[in-house]
């Protein structure tokens, strides 16, 4: 049977996949395959080079106590460019993100690892997604992976300027599917396209949040719905997918603090359980 794990972007929220990812070593489920997008390329990209489940979850915590670890602010310089209509500066500086990746990441293990690993980025001249395997995945790639607009730097690799893959395909389930994958664990950052019933937004930042959540799921939506029809594959892969809890709210996107990280581990452990206890 082959396996394979897609992991969501989400930004900060993709603390929950940790959370997932020990409760399925726990019940020795290892994929053939990972499939991340933005933060969920970044987890991806850990399990590949062989962090443990323990030493990315420290990650995570650690990061969070303090934010220039991640990344600068930039207000001033963004609000003067915008203003004024000048080139576009970034909100944020990643390049402390950059740093914490070359050096929490050993790219030769990832280079050998066992899993394969897949992870996307668009390309800012074709407006499509392309997708990198850990054979030539560097830093840039998953800097490239993670760049999200406007808020962050376009990230180049070689000649080419990128986005993060998450604006066209966040929930990066296609790879799995024309893989050829039997049985398919989603992991999502949003409780949308998992949950149903959601309230209808009544006030401006709950339609925004919506909005928002939306377009986190809106990709893998899609492929479902499309996957139903038989337009990827002829055959119909078991597809179990875990999500957090309830609606998150927009600046959890951005909260890399250890308490929401911690929050969030055990959500997606919990949510892991309860998708997977009598599926696996």
């Amino acid at each position: 049977m082959k396996r394979a794990l897609i992991l969501s972007g989400g930004g900060s929220r993709g603390s929950f996949q940790v959370g997932v990812w020990k409760y399925l070593q726990e019940k020795n489920w290892y994929p053939d395959l990972i499939c991340g997008t933005s933060i969920g390329a970044i987890n991806a990209v850990a399990i590949g080079s062989g962090l443990t489940v323990q030493e990315i979850a420290n990650i995570w915590r650690t990061s969070g106590s303090n934010r220039d670890k991640i990344y600068k602010l930039k207000i001033f310089d963004f609000l003067a460019n915008a203003l004024f209509n000048r080139r576009l500066v970034p909100l944020m500086d990643t390049t402390p993100l950059k740093k914490m990746i070359q050096a929490a990441i050993d790219f030769n293990s990832l280079k050998q690892s066992k899993i394969e690993i897949v992870i996307s980025a668009v390309n800012l001249n074709t407006a499509l997604p392309e997708f990198f395997n850990q054979h030539e995945i560097t830093v840039d790639h998953i800097m490239a992976s993670s760049a999200m607009p406007i808020i962050f730097s376009p990230q180049k690799i070689g000649q080419v300027s990128y986005w993060d893959g998450g604006i066209m395909a966040n929930t990066p389930i296609l790879p799995a599917l024309v893989y050829g994958a039997d049985e398919i664990i989603v992991v999502l950052l949003s409780p949308v396209g998992q949950k149903t019933g959601l309230p209808e937004p009544k006030k401006l930042m709950e339609a925004a949040e919506h909005l928002m959540e939306q377009s986190l799921a809106s990709s893998y939506q899609t492929t479902i719905m499309a996957q139903c029809f038989k337009i990827y594959s002829c055959k119909t892969p078991k597809i179990i997918t875990i999500a957090p809890s309830k609606m998150l709210g927009i600046p959890s996107l951005l909260n890399f603090t250890q308490k929401q990280a911690n929050l969030l581990m055990a959500d997606g452990y919990k949510n892991a359980c309860k998708e997977l206890k009598n599926r696996l």
